[in-house]
């Protein structure tokens, strides 16, 4: 009974110690977009989304600074049918029709797992 109590207790620890470290790497704070200006803002069923179509409510915004061009997802946690995702796709709007800088974050640089955060910035041109 005794060896069986052990074994359980070091197989949660096991678990938790494996789940920590597997939270520590996950990060939402890593800016991927800097003042980019958007072209495009793309909504429903996306499959090239970075979290899938999510049953036609994927956002996919494209952009371009510098001459350079591009286009990244919404977070499958943001997106549409998501309450955070219809403010950020709100956002996004506005920044594409007044034409604002806009600045994002994610889980790396390059936005692979898609946005969590939306800045919009005042123009610096009047």
């Amino acid at each position: 009974m005794i060896m069986k109590q052990k074994f359980v207790m070091l197989a949660a620890l096991s678990t938790l110690m494996l789940s920590t470290s597997a939270l520590a790497t996950y990060r939402v704070d890593v800016q991927c977009l800097d003042r980019v200006m958007l072209t495009d803002v793309h909504a429903g069923y996306i499959k090239s989304a970075s979290g899938g179509p999510d049953a036609g409510n994927a956002v996919v915004i494209s952009w371009e600074k510098n001459y350079e061009q591009g286009s990244t997802s919404f977070h499958v946690f943001k997106n549409l049918n998501d309450y955070p995702g219809r403010g950020m796709f709100e956002m996004a709007l506005l920044a594409l029709d007044r034409g604002l800088p806009v600045s994002a974050w994610g889980n790396d640089s390059q936005c692979s797992g898609g946005i969590h955060q939306l800045k919009i910035t005042r123009s610096v041109n009047p």
